[in-house]
């Protein structure tokens, strides 16, 4: 009876690990296609930004770095968001903390 408990929660341990990582895998590439889809849009706005404001553009590289900054600061928006979502829904009530970021 004790091998067949452990056999069970083995198999479980193991069905446990392939959901966790098959749906994190998913999590992760739809991200990162979300995100590099509009790639040379938001390239072209931040070189045209750049323009705007100094008169030069952007070398190549400094744009890409640009890029990579924020490809990788964009997950941490979202872990921010994440956590405080909870507190501002119970400090400011749903409907309000709803439009208190958006900027109304």
């Amino acid at each position: 009876m004790r091998a067949l408990r452990r056999l069970i929660q083995g198999r479980i341990l193991l069905l446990t690990i392939c959901a966790a990582g098959i749906g994190g895998t998913f999590q992760f590439g739809y991200n990162l296609s979300v995100i590099n889809a509009p790639t040379s849009y938001i390239q072209a706005f931040t070189n045209e930004t750049w323009q705007a404001r100094t008169g030069e553009p952007l070398p190549d590289h400094l744009v890409l770095l640009m890029w990579s900054l924020i490809v990788s600061l964009y997950p941490l928006g979202g872990l921010f968001g994440a956590l405080l979502a909870g507190p501002l829904a119970i400090t400011l009530g749903r409907p309000t903390s709803k439009y208190c970021c958006i900027g109304n």
